[in-house]
């Protein structure tokens, strides 16, 4: 039953967090911006930035001016008392190029804001996007999640501080009859406020733990039968070098 109840709660979550695009707001302010190229609309992202009253997080995707790359305009929006989305006032805006289509047939299926509340510094206030590919090709699933976080400073300069980090990445391989192999990496990271003051230009570290598995479908006698190595555990730091996150040199 609470089960039941945490996937109606998450729904109605999401559907206010779309609420806003919904509404036209993706729209009128990808006009305002003067951008030529359509807008895509699937992957349009419109959420509130929690903690932040009247702040919202708009993503406005469009196509690359290179073959096989998105555009991404990231903005933090404010939003008049009176909720009338056509007032709206950008307060900050980054330009992200990713790449939406790779050698390897994964392409970008969902965008989405990251609930979790990134404290990085006393200086600038963080929030993520977390960008979902999957490939289609036969025989071959495979499907990854990435990171990027942004920082908005007191000036509303809104920088990009990690880029694109892979978070998941699941790969296999279907052969004749149920013969498969398939690998599995995820990366989850905490930040650790100890550092915030010394060699990372007042800025946390994050601290990532990676997972990796792995498995194989085989058939024996008339099953089909799998069977999963033991999980494979390290850990790493990324740290901020003055303009972006980047792996830690060993000690």
């Amino acid at each position: 039953m609470q089960r039941a109840a945490l996937f109606v709660f998450l729904v109605a979550l999401h559907a206010c967090a779309n609420a806003a695009c919904q509404s036209g707001l993706a729209e009128r302010l990808h006009e305002k911006l003067g951008t030529q190229r359509q807008l895509i609309h699937e992957l349009t992202v419109c959420h509130a930035w929690h903690g932040h009253l009247g702040r919202s997080v708009v993503v406005l995707p469009t196509q690359g001016a290179a073959p096989g790359t998105l555009d991404l305009d990231i903005l933090v929006v404010q939003q008049p008392d009176n909720g009338n989305s056509e007032h709206s006032t950008i307060l900050a805006r980054q330009r992200q190029t990713v790449p939406s289509r790779g050698s390897d047939a994964m392409a970008v299926s969902d965008i989405e804001f990251d609930t979790a509340r990134y404290r990085l510094s006393a200086l600038s206030q963080s929030f993520g996007l977390r960008i979902y590919r999957r490939s289609m090709a036969a025989g071959q699933p495979a499907s990854s999640e990435t990171l990027s976080l942004y920082g908005l400073d007191h000036g509303n300069q809104l920088h990009l501080l990690l880029d694109e980090f892979e978070t998941r990445r699941e790969r296999g391989h279907w052969g004749p009859g149920c013969a498969g192999h398939f690998e599995k990496q995820e990366r989850q990271l905490s930040v650790v406020h100890s550092t915030m003051a010394d060699g990372s230009k007042g800025m946390a570290d994050l601290q990532v733990r990676q997972t990796a598995t792995s498995s194989v479908n085989e058939l024996q006698g008339d099953e089909c039968v799998e069977s999963s190595e033991l999980p494979r555990f390290t850990e790493s730091t990324l740290r901020f070098d003055g303009r972006q996150y980047r792996a830690a040199s060993p000690n």
